[in-house]
């Protein structure tokens, strides 16, 4: 596998993602059976997913929520109205659900962007790379994969790791159940999170701070291809089935 770096140039406004990607100073060409890893941030900033914290007017819910969890009444409005779900909090956090997906504050961003400003999740993240990939397609003929990726903490270990938002044009779990192990013993329910495999590496070799390269090229994978839709329901799972919200539901607070 060969891992391929764009590096782009920093973003604030409404901007065209392919147009970027394609016109890189770098001159990298995309090639057939690449995949994009693709910064979740940086498509909601070219989607025009900024907001200005100024300009929102807090709820008496959020300013009640915002007393509770010690964060600024206009950012936890907007943690209510991205939010699928809200199951509780701790000084200075929230923990969400947004499109399936486990995020402290809604996964509002306030890093690398002007003060007062925020960045959003994208609205439509399924819809959206599904576009894109089929653009690479349509106008430059090649058949790809696209990962959107955001980084995360897991629950009890330290430090950052990927997870993939939306990916397209691949299949992006493995169902493991029915193999046999070394020791010869059936697999009853294992699978592999392919999209989250490669988020990782994306964010990575991405960074966290100022690195500027929000676009990686996954090259030579081993992986199926795909032209059928992918949606939420093939990554994510519903709370009431998740393990840690089932094992912590009522202890949140």
């Amino acid at each position: 596998m060969e891992i391929i770096p764009i590096h782009l140039e920093r973003e604030s406004s409404r901007f065209d993602i392919y147009e970027k990607i394609v016109k890189n100073n770098q001159g990298i060409s995309i090639e057939d059976f690449d995949v994009l890893v693709i910064s979740s941030k940086y498509l909601a900033i070219g989607e025009g997913r900024i907001k200005k914290l100024s300009d929102v007017n807090p709820s008496q819910e959020a300013v009640l929520m915002a007393k509770k969890y010690h964060i600024d009444p206009k950012m936890m409005e907007l943690i209510i109205r991205e939010s699928d779900e809200i199951f509780g909090g701790l000084y200075g956090f929230v923990l969400t659900s947004v499109q399936n997906i486990l995020a402290p504050n809604a996964g509002i961003d306030k890093s690398n962007i002007p003060t007062d400003h925020v960045v959003l999740y994208p609205k439509h993240p399924y819809e959206s790379v599904e576009t894109l990939r089929n653009k690479f397609l349509i106008d430059c003929g090649k058949k790809i994969g696209i990962v959107l990726s955001d980084s995360r903490i897991l629950p009890m270990r330290k430090g950052t790791t990927g997870v993939a938002l939306a990916c397209s044009g691949f299949e992006p779990v493995i169902d493991l159940k029915g193999t046999k192990d070394l020791f010869g013993n059936v697999l009853k329910y294992t699978s592999q999170n392919i999209a989250d495999c490669l988020a990782s590496i994306g964010t990575m070799i991405m960074g966290e701070s100022d690195a500027s390269t929000p676009v990686i090229i996954l090259r030579g994978l081993k992986i199926k291809f795909t032209n059928r839709p992918i949606s939420s329901e093939s990554l994510g799972i519903e709370s009431k089935y998740d393990i840690y919200i089932r094992g912590l539901r009522g202890k949140i607070s």
